[in-house]
């Protein structure tokens, strides 16, 4: 059980985020995964970062788009009683904020995600040319050695030339292994950029699960926080989503 509850407190700590397209992975997971109840001081450090960061918010110009993505929040907020002018007027500027933080997260994301591609196709294409180069002085190294066996008294460039050739194969063949590793860095990284990639936003959970949070809706039978530990051993301790 003790194992359980720090797993779950480890879960809710929003203390190390900040709302920011870079860590918008990290908190929009966390966030969709909460279970409640949660610690009074978890909730309260979960408060603080999205009103700060709300609070911080600019809004858009309000275009045509812009005006028909609030108009759809309004009605999923009506079909979420709730109710009060205030706090669905705060929920609008925060539904409104993560939906500019997720697009440029995913811009980011997609930057990040050519840069490194071109960078993969550019490591390809090097280690393409090193192979090719090799393979031209190893056959341009056993040709002269060919014409030195062939000939009865060779000039000295005959001798030095496949000594020469062999030193540039080994140079083109001794860059592989480092192109190999960078392109496994580069894939392990691109890996991780589409790992951490919000494709889409859950807006029903997302409104939900804010609503409770900052106190906009109760729910009957669902415990938002529990005061103290002792809590989570009785009868109150059922773990809602």
């Amino acid at each position: 059980m003790a194992d359980k509850n720090k797993t779950r407190d480890v879960a809710h700590d929003f203390s190390a985020l900040s709302l920011t397209p870079d860590n918008f992975h990290a908190f929009y997971t966390k966030f969709i995964n909460l279970r409640f109840p949660m610690q009074v001081a978890h909730v309260l450090e979960l408060r603080y970062l999205i009103n700060h960061a709300a609070d911080k918010y600019k809004e858009p110009a309000l275009t045509s788009d812009y005006r028909q993505f609030l108009d759809s929040l309004e009605g999923a907020l009506t079909s979420f009683s709730v109710d009060n002018p205030r706090h669905r007027e705060r929920l609008l500027r925060i539904l409104s904020m993560l939906r500019d933080v997720h697009y440029t997260h995913s811009v980011d994301s997609r930057n990040a995600e050519e840069q490194l591609r071109q960078a993969m196709a550019e490591n390809r294409a090097e280690r393409d040319r090193s192979v090719r180069y090799g393979l031209f002085f190893i056959l341009a190294g056993i040709t002269f050695c060919l014409f030195w066996v062939g000939m009865e008294n060779p000039h000295w460039a005959i001798k030095w030339l496949p000594v020469a050739y062999g030193c540039f194969a080994w140079r083109y063949f001794h860059k592989l292994p480092g192109l190999d590793a960078n392109m496994g860095r580069l894939t392990a990284d691109l890996n991780e950029v589409l790992r951490r990639r919000v494709r889409s936003l859950n807006w029903k959970t997302l409104i939900h699960k804010l609503a409770l949070v900052l106190g906009y809706k109760r729910v009957p039978g669902i415990e938002v926080f529990h005061v103290d530990s002792d809590t989570e051993h009785h009868g109150n301790s059922r773990v809602y989503h």
